[in-house]
């Protein structure tokens, strides 16, 4: 699962859902510098985003896709944290992943260069700063 604040998210792993309060228990999953247990969370249901379990087929799936120019919420590279980001280019195959342009002011153009991120890890993006 993600934990999301206004507009990036931690990997987290839930480990208890209360149904009285209706919250999660969640686990970051990264340890901390010293190696030692990973932070706990409680959290309401609209602050646990939850991963796809299947990878879409571009053959037969495709429009389920994200397509270029869509924003999204992808996992940076060798990190545990999602960050906004847009798609440069879809997967190709089942197994592929997608392109993403993290935003990035450093570059002119506002986006770093395409990284890959599996699909499991880009999620739709959304803006809870519009109202």
């Amino acid at each position: 699962a993600v934990v999301s604040t206004q507009s990036t998210g931690i990997l987290a792993e839930v480990y208890l859902y209360n149904n009285n309060t209706n919250k999660y228990q969640v686990k970051d999953i990264e340890e901390d510098e010293r190696g030692e247990g990973a932070e706990n969370h409680t959290l309401s249901r609209r602050r646990v985003i939850p991963l796809p379990h299947r990878k879409l087929n571009p053959a037969t799936h495709g429009p389920l896709l994200f397509q270029p120019g869509h924003k999204v919420l992808a996992l940076y590279p060798q990190t545990t944290c999602f960050y906004p980001a847009t798609i440069h280019k879809p997967p190709q195959t089942q197994d592929g992943e997608y392109q993403v342009m993290f935003f990035d002011n450093y570059y002119a153009e506002g986006y770093a260069p395409p990284l890959p991120v599996p699909q499991r890890y880009v999620l739709e993006f959304k803006d809870k700063k519009k109202k």
